[in-house]
């Protein structure tokens, strides 16, 4: 599994250890401190982060699209549609464009 130094909770992983230790990294994404960078051929790729932490990171300046992605969150983690603001859904599905 990938190390992780005491200062911080990000971990550097390959592609290859992504497939083959999936469910422990999904079980290490329910820390809400947890991040993995995802490299493929040791460059970035993409950064991994649990369901519940994304919500709690857009909470500040959502975009139309992260309130879109937070109600489907909100939805498949049990329901909590009160984890999005009415004001931000208004704000998605307002298709004006302001």
């Amino acid at each position: 599994m990938a190390a992780k130094t005491p200062e911080t909770p990000v971990r550097i992983i390959g592609s290859r250890e992504l497939h083959q230790n999936l469910p422990a990294i999904l079980r290490d994404l329910e820390d809400n401190t947890v991040r993995y960078v995802l490299t493929v051929h040791g460059k970035p790729r993409a950064v991994l982060v649990g369901a519940e932490p994304y919500l709690h990171m857009i909470s500040d300046g959502k975009g139309t699209s992260e309130v879109l992605v937070g109600l489907q969150l909100s939805a498949l983690l049990g329901g909590r549609l009160d984890a999005v603001p009415l004001d931000d859904i208004e704000k998605a599905m307002d298709t004006r464009g302001d």
